[in-house]
């Protein structure tokens, strides 16, 4: 009974660990983002490359050659554009929001490695493991939705 009740809590408080992250990461990067509004106007302004005809995915290497290539040039245009104040801010942005990734994905394995101990605890089928991964990502949304606040809204 009790090994029962340290699997489940396990495997609720690995999908915990997601949600976290996640929902630090959301946080911060509303923050940042409020900081970076005069670089919205900038990147609506420069025209992104166009698309990489599908047929180039046929030769699957060459195609990941052209698309980087354009990317560098866009990247490259933004740059030209910028403020040193802005690009240390737009790289920030993007720096915090790679280290959160990084935490959440590492918990998203643990969660699911604790997921799959208690299926395997209970002796439950393959379906029943993905069924509560479904589960736990589903809460990891309700988490996220119950913490969200609109923008321009007060906080209570």
């Amino acid at each position: 009974m009790l090994e029962t009740l340290i699997r489940w809590a396990a495997f609720v408080g690995g999908w915990l660990l997601v949600a976290g992250p996640l929902i630090q990461a959301r946080l911060e990067l509303e923050a940042e983002a409020a900081e970076l509004s005069e670089i919205q106007s900038l990147l609506k302004a420069t025209l992104p490359p166009s698309r990489l005809s599908g047929w180039w995915w046929l030769l699957p290497p060459v195609a990941l050659y052209l698309t980087r290539r354009r990317q560098a040039s866009y990247i490259a245009s933004l740059n030209e554009n910028l403020t040193p104040e802005q690009s240390h801010g737009l790289w920030h942005f993007f720096s915090v929001a790679r280290a959160w990734m990084i935490v959440a994905s590492g918990a998203f394995l643990i969660a699911v490695k604790e997921t799959y101990e208690l299926a395997h605890h209970h002796h439950w089928a393959a379906p029943a493991f993905w069924g509560l991964c479904v589960v736990g990502i589903v809460g990891i949304n309700g988490a996220n939705a119950a913490t969200w606040r609109k923008p321009g809204s007060t906080a209570a």
